[in-house]
């Protein structure tokens, strides 16, 4: 089946799943001729591969990027957003974007945006929901909601909001604004800047870096960032608490006071199944 407006054939996926180093995942948006625009299809087969990597006891670490130069150019608009009857059915394919955007946030394995071209509406809310983002210095990112007559979705208005305050968010969401990587950076919003190109080589070296670490305890602090963004300190320190308790008890605690006491780097490159 192909997405609609001439999206790929069963031969040419919409979403490409490989593995370019150890530990590594690599997700590949690839409708390249339509800037990676996502549409029923898409989402779908993100939802689905999201669940298949959460289960992958070897993947360590994800990395999430575009086809053809361009990172994501949004919702598919050319496509129906429309399914079944009632009063959701005419934003139906927004809940099956939540979901996976949902998925996507709360992956206990670490992302890392690749960035190249544009990341637009939706795209740039997927990038958000990453945990590190690198982009070329050419990248641009936007968010041109009003200007299609739509109200920002994707969590887009959350995101920029609590990134950027009240009123840079407004400035942005209201005016259907854009902002270049390297201003994205200067916010807070882009953590490493490339040349253009290289967006891809970079992230994976993060990604690398990420999947030779400890896994329960990279899990577990992936974990404690996000609950920082909801929490009273003192709802976060009983969050800690329990994430020190469980950590120390594990394989990962027990080699690194191995390799502290015998003078060598850590090795975690044993993959071990998590509890």
């Amino acid at each position: 089946m192909s997405e609609e407006n001439g999206g790929p054939t069963a031969a040419e996926p919409v979403v490409l799943v490989s593995h370019p180093e150890p530990g590594v995942t690599l997700i590949t948006l690839n409708r390249p001729e339509v800037r990676n625009a996502i549409g029923w299809e898409s989402w779908r087969a993100l939802a689905t591969t999201l669940v298949d990597i959460n289960a992958d006891d070897g993947c360590r670490a994800v990395v999430l990027t575009g086809a053809g130069g361009s990172f994501c150019a949004g919702g598919d608009i050319k496509s129906s957003p429309s399914a079944g009857s009632g009063i959701g059915a005419p934003a139906a394919r927004l809940l099956v974007a939540q979901r996976m955007l949902r998925d996507l946030l709360t992956l206990p394995k670490p992302v890392v945006a690749a960035v190249e071209g544009s990341a637009m509406g939706a795209g740039w809310s997927m990038a958000l929901c990453c945990d590190l983002i690198v982009a070329s210095n050419t990248a641009v990112f936007g968010a041109p909601f009003v200007l299609r007559g739509l109200v920002p979705d994707g969590g887009a208005a959350w995101f920029l909001t609590r990134a950027l305050g009240r009123h840079r968010a407004g400035e942005l969401l209201l005016t259907g604004g854009r902002m270049t990587a390297p201003q994205a950076a200067q916010e807070g919003l882009v953590t490493t800047l490339t040349e253009p190109g290289a967006a891809l080589t970079a992230a994976t070296e993060q990604a690398v870096r990420i999947a030779r670490g400890a896994p329960e305890a990279t899990r577990l602090t992936k974990g404690m960032i996000r609950a920082a963004q909801d929490l009273s300190l003192e709802r976060f320190l009983e969050v800690e608490w329990l994430s020190a308790t469980l950590d120390i008890t594990g394989p990962d605690a027990a080699e690194g006071r191995a390799a502290f006491v015998e003078k060598r780097e850590p090795d975690f490159s044993t993959l071990r199944k998590s509890p």
